[in-house]
């Protein structure tokens, strides 16, 4: 092995450890090309060898490389801090300074003066700057009387994309041809991909829809140009100008004062809504219209009777022994639902108030995934089944917490659980909130101080794994008693992980649909969309439990300090 590490790396200039390195690897590379059969127990351990050199010489180029880059960087502030140019202060000259400049008379070759760069310069009275100034000219402006131009559109038979069609006898020709080449209905031209039944019980689409576009109108460009991508303020600047009596060739009158504005419209809404609070559960694609699955055979039905013990007695009495005859497990279909959203607007609604239509939007792609957790929600209660009627014995924190902590252990003896297992609970949202006016009121709690992570600490020390959710069991906000009290009942789900599946598919996500039937009234459908889903309980099962909560007092068993007499 020629490779050698020095033992001081600090005597070697970079271009030295680079030379190193490269001959290094060079040598630990040969070795590893060699085959199986021709490498040497000596050979191994000479390219670690290397290679452990190597990284002690990369570290020190790092090292220095670091060291160099904070010199440069504390050089580079200093350099920054001596070399910033001061402010140059523009003084007005005072009535005294005007006159003697007035009469002094410049000569005609001045002296050199030698400036200091550190110096402040000089102040530079700015009326001497205007008057040295060139006189401005202002061109005459010549207003040439334009109209709007007419542009075929792409695809038109007989125009290429982009020629001028002159006037506007040269726009019904062009519509003219693109009309002629419309497919009859006979020939069946669709411009939408087949859709479900679902959907077209569920939504009245045409058959046949589509955007033909058949020219663009140029109108000649104009000072006073407004926009909906423009800031309010700007809109209302460029409104206010055209209306302006002054900018008329003669002006106009001046008005007295008072609050002559109109008032400012402004078209942004208010955003509130949130996709928070969704239950998640496993979700899979799946491209056909449904599945078949089979959960198999079920670990309690199994375990309940696996097996024999038998007597020396019963086996010489030649008592049958029990065998467990294999089944197949029976399968079961799922289909796909359709869920979706459909969104229609008005034509002229999107040219003139757009900012509408994207709120709608906006507000509709929160409320489809609220819609999808209510469906999902409501499945697995379905699936559940009934809720079971848990016995209260204290108040509300100690309540749920018991009732879940014996619906948990009943999961893990059903399914041989592993005891530390974790289970998935569903809550609704607002149980956070009566779990924390409970502990509020409880002696040896601090008031002010119940938090999130002690409420959530409460479960996790129990292996339960708790989403609080919204659309489960929503809180009245309407009504005459809303407001005024909690719930007094809760409902709480609890089963193993993986115990449910979504299904999911796209089906059709149409962003606009132009039809023939809305065009007359000048409507569109703004957006539509739609897909499959399904819920399926595919591993194993849960509970429903329902919990008395009305009492939020905080409430404990009293403290026994007697200590109990042993009997004689």
């Amino acid at each position: 092995m020629t490779f050698q590490l020095p033992e001081d790396l600090s005597q070697l200039a970079p271009e030295e450890l680079e030379v190193l390195q490269s001959e290094g690897l060079a040598e630990a590379r040969a070795i590893a090309e060699l085959s199986d059969d021709d490498l040497t127990d000596e050979q191994i351990t000479a390219a670690e060898t290397i290679m452990s050199g190597l990284a002690t010489v990369a570290a020190e180029l790092d090292s220095r490389i670091a060291a160099a880059e904070a010199r440069n960087s504390r050089l580079a502030a200093i350099r920054e801090q001596v070399t910033a140019p001061e402010e140059v202060v523009v003084d007005e000259p005072t009535e005294e300074a005007e006159i003697a400049e007035a009469e002094e008379e410049a000569p005609a070759e001045q002296e050199a003066v030698p400036v200091v760069a550190a110096a402040r310069p000089a102040s530079v009275p700015v009326s001497r700057v205007a008057r040295r100034a060139p006189a401005v000219v202002i061109p005459e402006v010549v207003e040439a009387e334009t109209g709007p131009s007419f542009v075929a559109s792409a695809n038109v038979p007989g125009f290429s994309a982009g020629a001028d069609l002159g006037d506007f006898d040269g726009v019904v020709k062009a519509f003219e041809s693109r009309v002629r080449n419309f497919a009859s209905p006979k020939q069946g031209a669709s411009s939408i991909r087949p859709m479900s039944d679902a959907a077209k019980n569920a939504f009245a689409i045409p058959s046949t829809a589509g955007r033909f576009s058949v020219a663009r109108i140029q109108k000649p460009d104009n000072e006073l140009t407004t926009g909906s991508d423009r800031p309010i303020s700007e809109q209302m600047q460029v409104i206010n100008d055209a209306a302006n009596e002054k900018r008329l060739p003669k002006g106009g009158l001046v008005a007295a004062g008072g609050w002559c504005a109109p008032s400012e419209t402004l078209y942004d809404f208010c955003s509130l809504e949130t996709v928070s609070g969704i239950l998640s559960i496993p979700e899979v694609s799946v491209s056909r219209g449904g599945i078949n699955y089979t959960k198999g055979p079920d670990y309690a039905a199994i375990a309940a009777n696996w097996g024999f013990i038998q007597t020396e007695a019963e086996a010489e009495a030649g008592t049958e022994k029990v065998c467990y005859e294999v089944e197949c497990p029976p399968f079961q279909e799922i289909r796909l639902d359709a869920i979706g959203f459909c969104v229609t607007a008005g034509v002229l609604t999107n040219v003139g108030y757009p900012e509408l239509i994207r709120r709608v939007l906006e507000i509709g792609a929160v409320a489809h995934a609220h819609a999808v957790n209510k469906y999902v929600i409501s499945h697995i209660q379905t699936l559940l089944g009934t809720a079971v009627d848990y016995t209260e014995i204290g108040s509300a924190t100690a309540d749920v917490l018991d009732a879940l902590s014996l619906s948990a252990t009943r999961l893990r003896y059903q399914y041989s659980l592993a005891p530390e297992a974790t289970l998935e609970v569903v809550l609704p949202v607002w149980a956070k909130e009566i779990i924390r006016a409970d502990l509020s009121r409880r002696t040896g709690v601090d008031l002010l101080n119940v938090s999130d992570a002690q409420i959530q600490g409460y479960f996790s020390v129990r292996n339960l794994a708790v989403q609080w959710i919204y659309d489960y069991q929503p809180l009245p906000t309407t009504g005459a008693t809303a407001g005024q009290a909690w719930p007094t009942t809760l409902e709480v789900m609890i089963y193993p992980a993986g115990a449910f599946v979504k299904g999911t598919t796209p089906v059709i996500d149409l962003d606009t649909i132009y039809d023939s039937v809305g065009l007359s009234t000048n409507t569109y459908t703004a957006a539509f969309f739609e897909e499959g889903i399904f819920v399926a309980n595919t591993c194993g099962s849960g509970y429903r439990v329902s919990i008395d909560i009305s009492c939020l007092a905080g409430v404990t068993g009293a403290a026994e300090l007697t200590c109990i007499t042993p009997a004689p």
